[in-house]
């Protein structure tokens, strides 16, 4: 059964709706989501994604990351995603949204974040394993190792990072 997404325009109107394959066969915009989970000792969770997928297989990313389903809101497409890949439910912070325009991606995204201190029941399909990181390793690994993350949460754990900043 195909899955289908919002298609929107650069400013997140809705435009219509497309399968997978349309949207990114045809490059269209469509909505994502991108969470970080925080234990209590404020590392970051990454996961690293399973050789099976399409797009940076075996690269890190953000603890949950996905596609916003047509009929679905973006906070209720989190909450999905996190079931999901990390079998775990949580209040989750809305922290910004922003673009992610690559090559492969054309997204509308809004990153949130959450407090969760494990145990996580990974999703092999989506994800090989995943680690607790310092937040001083996951800058470093940023800017030495940038070709080992997926672009779009290269510029989610961007912006984690900015608000981090901000907020301290």
């Amino acid at each position: 059964m195909d899955e289908y997404f919002y298609v929107v325009d650069e400013n997140d109107n809705v435009i219509g709706r497309a399968t997978r394959s349309e949207c990114h066969k045809m490059r269209l915009i469509h909505r994502s989501v991108y969470v970080i989970v925080l234990n209590d000792r404020n590392e970051i969770f990454l996961q690293r994604r399973s050789m099976s997928k399409d797009l940076y297989p075996g690269c890190y990313a953000c603890s949950a990351t996905g596609h916003v389903d047509y009929g679905e809101s973006y906070e209720d497409a989190a909450r999905r995603e996190l079931k999901e890949e990390l079998g775990i439910e949580a209040v989750l912070k809305e922290i910004c949204k922003f673009k992610c325009f690559s090559e492969t991606e054309r997204e509308i995204s809004v990153l949130y974040f959450c407090k969760h201190n494990g145990p996580f029941r990974l999703n092999s399909e989506e994800i090989s394993d995943g680690e607790f990181a310092s937040i001083e390793k996951v800058k470093e690994a940023l800017e030495r190792e940038e070709k080992n993350f997926a672009y779009g949460s290269i510029l989610a754990l961007k912006e984690f990072l900015r608000y981090l900043r901000r907020d301290c």
